[in-house]
């Protein structure tokens, strides 16, 4: 008697047991997909294991077996197995992460193409293990570093699989990789229709492709061969996974590099304070590339009487027309929160003269005018587009939003809009003598890093500490919060050694698309000890009506 231990995609952390019909025994190999009746009816499992015997009575048979190869190699089950354990998500959810959507449905008859090497038996010879942070503040000396790196796998036969945190990157960085490997041997991982992407990641799965592009969940792709992996920008927002399973792309790509002996190479202008404590440590090499940058100056407007919600002083005001009196172009940054509108009505009020447009996340082209009042949507054009003049018109309320990332979010700002500036950068502040704003704004980096590494070790933040956002969202806004207190009640009654709790309140982002959210957020100094308390709270709460449970770990 053969038993196939099986995952499904469901938040449930143990494998299931099924009966492997003796036709079948030698094709329900483990990393294969089946169809199996779960939870009443027919659904996509992956066999993980094989046993003579079970501790389960009664066991039901396997339906199909879906494959005639295994669509995981034995790297890919023990990376999605990690990543599971890391992201707080169930193995089953990790593996469905790897398959394009034909391959999750029940009916489809699409397999999977060829094979995995296994024992490392065809494989070509490894390089060193060498994981790197390119810190290129000016931000065009990156690919000088970067593609000899990509060359030197590519020649030894290894794939290089490109993480960029969102398309309009790709105008940037397919010119300078295009060539490395030729039209056929490399793939866009964009999806598109669900056909397009069963294309792309068969032709990926096949081997025949050794540079692999894609944005976030790319670094599941089945690459065969892996040397590297390139995080472009690896402090963009958008290598965050915003539902479930919440993860971050440079985690799960250092993650995946351990599991098959390869390299990780971020790249980034303003790396994140989590990877600048791996460089702290000696775990991940620095190679800075320097390069002149715009000097930045601060505007104290603390004494000027401003009407409320200005963000113009007469400060800047002078500045704008000095730049405009010889002809240049300026560049105005305004958070998102506050839009470009009213900025653009106190330019149009004292200086008629001036040809001035906004840019924001729904702006189509971007306008070529004397004065640009944008928000970071304009920063898709830094290695581009430059102007004259830049300013952050109240760099204050970026530097002081109830975020422990705040500070880091304050100075990749300053590091973008110093890309973008050719002659000089302002920042309007009421706190022009700030220790921490100087770091900010200081042409070194060392001075900004001790200072944050060292206030998020005092607090216990993050890269020190791991947080926990247990979000309970229901179209009732008194049944999530009632449902948030049951799930504090939860917790607390297990009493998880080393691991803190909050209480309930509502979520940063309370309504999102109808449904009300409330949170409890845990914090503890050992990852793993956070995510078992936070898996073993949420498989004990039974959430009422329409109430959904996320689990998001930080970071």
């Amino acid at each position: 008697m053969t038993i196939a231990h099986v995952v499904f995609p469901v938040p449930v952390d143990n494998h299931f047991d099924y009966l492997v019909p003796e036709d079948r025994i030698g094709r329900a190999l483990v990393g294969c997909r089946v169809q199996a009746v779960f939870a009443r009816k027919k659904s996509v499992g992956v066999v993980v294991g094989l046993a003579e015997h079970s501790d389960y009575k009664d066991l039901i048979t396997i339906i199909k077996v879906l494959d005639d190869v295994p669509v995981f190699s034995a790297a890919m089950l023990d990376f999605a197995r990690a990543f599971a354990g890391h992201n707080a998500c169930s193995f089953g959810e990790a593996l469905s992460m790897g398959l394009p959507a034909y391959l999750r449905k029940a009916g489809s008859r699409k397999k999977a193409a060829g094979g995995w090497p296994s024992d490392g038996q065809g494989l070509p010879e490894k390089l060193p293990v060498r994981n790197d942070l390119i810190f290129d503040p000016s931000f065009d000396k990156r690919w000088d570093i970067l593609l000899p790196r990509m060359r030197a796998e590519l020649a030894a036969g290894r794939s290089v699989l490109v993480l960029v945190p969102e398309s309009s990157y790709l105008e940037e960085v397919l010119p300078h990789i295009g060539p490395l490997a030729g039209p056929d041997g490399r793939v866009l991982l964009r999806q598109d229709t669900e056909k397009e992407e069963y294309a792309r990641w068969l032709k990926v799965r096949s081997g025949d492709v050794k540079l692999a592009v894609g944005f976030l969940s790319a670094v599941f792709a089945p690459v065969q061969a892996l040397g590297l992996i390139v995080v472009i920008d690896e402090e963009s927002r958008f290598y965050k996974n915003d539902q479930t399973p919440f993860y971050h792309a440079r985690e799960a790509a250092f993650l995946r590099a351990e599991k098959e002996n390869a390299s990780v190479v971020c790249v980034s202008s303003a790396p994140s304070v989590e990877l600048w404590r791996e460089v702290a440590e000696g775990r991940v090499a620095l190679e800075k590339a320097d390069a002149p940058l715009p000097s930045v100056r601060f505007l104290d407007i603390s004494n000027f009487k401003m009407k409320k919600g200005s963000l113009l002083s007469p400060g800047l005001r002078l500045h704008l027309e000095k730049v405009l009196k010889e002809g240049g172009k300026a560049l105005l940054y305004v958070p998102a929160a506050k839009g470009v509108g009213y900025v653009l009505e106190e330019i149009g009020k004292y200086m008629p003269q001036a040809r001035a447009a906004g840019y924001d996340q729904s702006s189509v082209a971007r306008p070529d005018v004397d004065i640009l009042v944008a928000t970071q949507a304009i920063f898709r054009f830094r290695g581009r587009v430059t102007y004259d003049f830049a300013a952050a018109l109240d760099i204050d309320y970026e530097f002081h939003k109830a975020d422990h990332r705040a500070g880091h979010a304050a100075f990749a700002l300053v590091q973008y809009l110093r890309q973008m500036a050719r002659k000089s950068v302002l920042l309007q502040t009421r706190e022009p003598r700030s220790p921490q704003l100087h770091a900010i704004a200081d042409d070194g980096h060392e001075k900004f890093y001790t200072q944050e590494l060292a206030a998020r070790e005092e607090m216990g933040f993050p890269p020190f500490g791991v947080f926990a956002a247990l979000v309970i969202r229901s179209a009732d806004p008194e049944l999530a919060c009632a449902e948030s207190k049951r799930l504090y009640d939860i917790f607390v009654a297990a009493g998880h050694a080393g691991v803190n709790v909050m209480e309930p309140a509502q979520d940063r982002a309370a309504i999102v698309r109808g449904k009300f959210r409330w949170r409890v957020m845990l914090q503890g100094q050992d990852r793993m000890a956070v995510v078992a308390a936070a898996r073993a709270t949420a498989l004990k709460f039974h959430g009422k009506k329409d109430t959904i449970l996320t689990v998001n770990i930080d970071p």
